[in-house]
């Protein structure tokens, strides 16, 4: 899952309005006296596609308790959960959420624990990577099943490499240094050589590579040094013309062979490999520093809602039989660009050939790997993703801007 943009894409808006028309009745709600488990989505793209053709892969199999997909924009997914959470009515069985998100579930109580019905079954701890099953433990209770891995990579056009930065990949990291000298060479010919499409994830990354920590004394702290030098450093890739200007689609102009670097989610793998004008690929996002690599990941987790009426325990059962059918045959959804969480899908030939795995099968990759589950700071994630581009562009005062933010995040937490 793409965690808060998680996923957002214009081209399925149009059927998840269709889809959410009746969102309240009980055909997109969770009704204990049906056969059909109820799942909401915030992945709406093409990664959304490939969810639900792995979950019609799953109906074929004609189990008991059939699974239905309906998705919706992340901003409509969080505040039709806000509001059914209210009452228990109007939810679907399952939500898949981000894993910043799961802390903050649990603590609103919407969310049951799977523990009883995981009992006795595949669906454990020792068949998942570790980290994104450490997601969906909170106060020693498992409230998430992993659902997939999604990390902030990025994507280069190898010919604009080989002209611009020969030598830059030669040890599979692109530092921010890296891009500052590709850039200024690759600028005179109208070649930007980074974009900032989801400033949050950017942010994040940088942040975490300084050595940020989001939570300190029990408390979201982004008002610090940490996030002041990440926008500043974002900020100075701007001022010196090698980033894409929010205005334009960085996208586009990868595909076009206009953008050297392109610092996007696995999830758009799908998507990149309908370009055949030129050859790409995938590497660690940017790096401040070479030797100290840190990759902001998400794993998305299937999160059983607190629904009323409360789901049967045979439906309940039914869920988890998904689970452990998904732990190998999972492909589809893969083919979107997400890691498998999944241990049983490491020896799948085809997956080993996708662009993503080197992230999850090397020691390199792994160690990289950091996923964000400190709760609250998917609020300071929503805030830097609405400020971002006005700091960068001066438009707005960093230091000023973050101390806005914390005070934001306070209030959100009741702090």
């Amino acid at each position: 899952m793409k965690l808060t943009k998680v996923l957002v894409t214009v081209s399925a808006l149009v059927m998840s309005t269709l889809l959410l028309a009746g969102c309240g009745s009980s055909k997109n709600s969770a009704n204990d006296n049906s056969d059909t488990i109820l799942v909401w989505s915030s992945s709406t793209g093409p990664d959304g596609q490939k969810i639900k053709k792995t979950i019609a892969n799953y109906n074929q199999t004609k189990p008991k308790y059939k699974l239905k997909l309906v998705t919706m924009s992340g901003d409509t997914f969080n505040s039709k959960i806000a509001t059914g959470g209210k009452s228990g009515k109007g939810l679907p069985d399952i939500a898949m959420i981000a894993s910043e998100q799961m802390k903050q579930y649990v603590s609103q109580g919407l969310v049951q624990p799977w523990d009883q019905y995981l009992k006795g079954t595949e669906v454990k701890a020792s068949n998942y990577v570790p980290a994104a099953w450490k997601v969906g433990t909170v106060k020693g209770k498992q409230y998430g099943v992993p659902t997939d891995i999604g990390t902030w990579i990025m994507y280069y056009n190898k010919a604009l490499v080989d002209k611009y930065a020969p030598h830059a990949l030669d040890d599979n990291i692109i530092t921010y240094d890296e891009i500052k000298e590709a850039g200024a060479k690759a600028k005179a010919d109208k070649i930007y050589a980074t974009a900032n499409d989801w400033g949050m994830q950017n942010y994040s990354n940088i942040y975490m590579q300084l050595g940020g920590k989001f939570v300190s004394n029990g408390k979201v702290n982004v008002d610090n040094k940490y996030s002041y030098d990440a926008l500043k450093l974002m900020k100075s890739l701007y001022d010196d013309g090698y980033m894409v200007p929010k205005a334009q689609d960085a996208m586009k102009l990868f595909s076009n062979g206009k953008l050297m670097f392109l610092p996007e989610g696995t999830w758009m793998i799908g998507q990149l490999n309908d370009i055949k004008s030129f050859k790409w690929g995938a590497t660690f996002t940017p790096q401040v520093d070479a030797k100290h690599i840190v990759n902001g990941s998400g794993a998305g987790q299937f999160a059983l809602m607190k629904t009323k009426p409360v789901q049967s325990d045979a439906k309940k059962k039914g869920m988890v039989k998904f689970f452990a059918w998904l732990q190998t045959n999972q492909l589809e959804w893969l083919k979107s660009g997400v890691n498998s969480p999944s241990l049983k899908m490491q020896d799948n030939a085809e997956y080993k050939k996708m662009p993503q795995y080197f992230l999850i099968s090397t020691k390199q990759g792994q160690d990289a790997l950091r996923i964000v589950t400190e709760d609250g700071v998917s609020y300071a994630y929503s805030e830097v993703d609405a400020r971002n581009w006005d700091m960068i562009t001066g438009k707005a005062n960093i230091e000023k801007t973050f101390k806005t933010i914390q005070q934001t995040v306070d209030q959100k937490m009741g702090q």
